[in-house]
């Protein structure tokens, strides 16, 4: 009976230690091969990089949208501009032009 008692008194003195390393262990292993862990983290840093390529070619691609947008507004009209997409949304050209289809 007494070698019983003292199998719990053993535990009770070593049970917040055990649990504090299972605890520390089990945080320790997610943080490196978890989900939002740092191996995850490494895999996504590629993924990142592409996609901000993709961004700046977006933006690149906006600002010119919207410089083409500005020279056609009523209150900046620019004759160059509009003669350009009359040409290409229309199909319009000057009697002396040789167009030529592909």
């Amino acid at each position: 009976m007494s070698e019983v008692v003292d199998i719990f008194t053993v535990i009770k003195k070593n049970l917040p230690i055990f649990i504090g390393l299972s605890l520390c262990a089990y945080f320790s292993y997610h943080s490196i091969f978890g989900r939002y862990g740092y191996t995850h983290i490494q895999n996504l840093a590629p993924i990142a990089a592409s996609k901000s390529k993709q961004l700046d070619a977006l933006v690149l691609k906006s600002n010119n949208l919207e410089s083409q947008v500005r020279l056609l507004r009523p209150d900046s009209l620019s004759l160059d501009a509009l003669e350009e997409q009359i040409r290409v949304i229309l199909g319009y050209s000057y009697g002396s032009e040789i167009v030529i289809i592909d």
